[in-house]
């Protein structure tokens, strides 16, 4: 008959049913194989003391284990010592496979539910949680894009610099601001810059600043997607005055047919077409707007940067003094960032991705109402579900592996029979996995799928 906890140092002596928990007596099978302060192998008996440890739920009811844990005494230095108990977490009262299970369940579920499941105090599954993404954080280590996308989203109350490679069509970083000095700091410390050949950003002055400091050289590419919104922004501004002067039933009609306006013209249909006529025949300004909006969409149209350059330099003076205010902003950025807009020509990469990446992020926030940052981090970055991965061309040689000298490892199983003879245990290496961040199109598909719900 299997044991009940079925777990390898325990054995059950007797098991209460509660209704909602189980609570289980148990006692340990191991002794010390050696004292920590001065060596020596001879111990004997010194009481002991009931210690109560949180297991995995069984049963969908949850499980507490009450242990009278042996204490021992060192015949030679009379130092005390407790009985080894290799399947319990080393940190906290609770068996090694609960913090796995806590692992595993906390990129998903909500700390107050898996509090309110197991019985331990969600503080407790927080402080899990943020070993689990420490240890993560360690262990992932993503490669260094080279195509690094940067763009800026506000969440959980402030503005946060998000990272991507463009090139995978990976999330490769959030980070908690988007302020220069923090920047510098990060990407300072940025393993393997040399990778990185372009840069692709929000006109964000700060993002600029540091990528010319610290990336030399590399090619700077202001966001075409930032860029062509700010003539979408200035037409907006336009239909917004009007809607101002307008009855209640034409300012809703207006609104509700924002979005042909936003459209380029060579995507409307007949009727989009009709319809948008129509406007700019009852108000002709927003047909002035409509036009300079198209016309500085025609400026990634050009096949040469020459040719698009001349076109963005002749753009400024056709504007209607009757719209140019509203033009302004974009009329500002095309000065200050003509070298990166027109860079585009040198490298077509866009940010759009990162754009899509903000939106899941935002998604994913909302249903996580109450997440701190570091939470929604790594639940994008860490979940091993959403990981983006390729196999390296490189094999690495079998190697020998030395067992552990660990004097407590010495108690578990397979380690105390191979410290009795001298032959080592081959460890098999398979081809290295080289991870580029968090795969956006997964990351949709769970959303979908209400993985993150």
């Amino acid at each position: 008959m299997s044991d009940f906890l079925n777990l390898t140092y325990l054995k059950t002596v007797s098991c209460q049913d509660n209704g909602d928990h189980y609570r289980v007596t148990a006692s340990g099978s191991l002794e010390p194989p050696v004292c920590l302060s001065c060596g020596h192998t001879s111990f004997y008996g010194h009481g002991s003391q009931r210690q109560t440890y949180t297991d995995s739920p069984m049963h969908g009811k949850r499980v507490l284990i009450e242990i009278d844990r042996r204490r021992f005494r060192c015949k030679s230095c009379g130092k005390t010592v407790f009985e080894p108990l290799p399947d319990m977490d080393g940190k906290r009262q609770a068996t090694s496979r609960l913090i796995q299970y806590v692992e595993k369940r906390c990129m998903k579920d909500t700390f107050s539910a898996l509090s309110r499941e197991i019985g331990i105090d969600d503080k407790t599954v927080r402080f899990i949680f943020d070993d689990y993404a420490a240890r993560r954080q360690n262990e992932l280590q993503y490669k260094t894009p080279e195509i690094l996308g940067i763009g800026e989203l506000k969440i959980i109350g402030d503005y946060r610099a998000i990272l991507t490679n463009i090139d995978k069509l990976a999330l490769f970083d959030l980070l908690p601001s988007r302020k220069k000095v923090s920047l510098l700091e990060y990407f300072g410390a940025l393993p393997d810059k040399q990778n990185v050949t372009t840069l692709v950003m929000d006109m964000w002055n700060p993002y600029r600043q540091v990528g010319k400091k610290l990336f030399p050289g590399r090619l700077i590419v202001a966001d075409r997607f930032h860029v062509v919104r700010m003539a979408n922004e200035g037409l907006e501004r336009v239909r917004k005055q009007i809607r101002k002067t307008v009855d209640d039933k034409t300012r809703i009609k207006l609104k509700d047919e924002r979005f042909l306006l936003l459209k380029r013209r060579d995507s409307l249909d007949t009727e989009g077409l009709e319809k948008i006529q129509r406007w700019f025949e009852m108000f002709p300004q927003l047909g002035m707007a409509y036009e300079a909006k198209e016309r500085f969409f025609d400026i990634y149209c050009y096949p040469t940067r020459a040719a698009a350059e001349l076109a963005a330099n002749k753009w400024p003076n056709s504007l209607d003094p009757v719209i140019e205010k509203h033009f302004r902003d974009l009329r500002v950025a095309l000065h200050n960032w003509h070298e990166e807009i027109f860079n585009y020509y040198d490298n077509p990469v866009t940010n759009g991705y990162t754009e899509s990446m903000n939106n899941i992020t935002r998604f994913i926030n909302r249903m996580g109402r109450g997440y701190s940052f570091e939470v929604l981090r790594a639940r994008l970055l860490y979940d091993e579900k959403v990981i983006k991965g390729e196999r390296s061309s490189v094999r690495k040689k079998v190697r020998k592996q030395k067992p552990s000298n660990d004097v407590w490892s010495l108690t578990i199983g397979r380690a105390i029979a191979s410290s009795k003879d001298d032959d080592y245990e081959c460890a098999t290496m398979s081809d290295p996995v080289v991870n580029y961040g968090a795969d956006l199109s997964t990351l949709a598909r769970f959303l979908e799928e209400g993985y993150f719900a």
